[in-house]
């Protein structure tokens, strides 16, 4: 595994922890291999080095700032705006330190 992919991953492992600690935030939209893993018993954990689902975590170059996706489910009943905007702060102060300039966008894919 490389640096890159490392502080990639590592930047992808705190946005997924930051935004799914938001208030109206039901969970991070799951991947599909997610998906197909939940419905088997017992499948394997999480490969090490494969971003949280919900979560891509890029750079257009290698000196570019991040650029962050969350894609977020919001519990019913919340102002989806609201709670977008929430993460999409609380993701942006996360990062100020180890991302600085990190353009985060938040996508709310549903409500539950």
């Amino acid at each position: 595994m490389t640096a890159a992919a490392t502080g990639r991953d590592a930047l992808a492992g705190t946005v997924a922890r930051v935004a799914a600690d938001v208030p109206g935030v039901a969970f991070l939209r799951p991947g599909l291999v997610d998906l197909f893993r939940a419905s088997a018993r017992g499948g394997p954990p999480r490969a090490a080095g494969r971003s949280p689902a919900g979560v891509r975590v890029s750079r257009a170059s290698g000196a570019g700032p991040w650029e962050v996706d969350v894609q977020i489910v919001v519990h019913r009943g919340r102002r989806a705006l609201t709670v977008a905007r929430a993460v999409r702060d609380a993701v942006t102060d996360a990062l100020a330190r180890t991302a600085p300039g990190a353009q985060v966008t938040v996508t709310v894919t549903n409500a539950v």
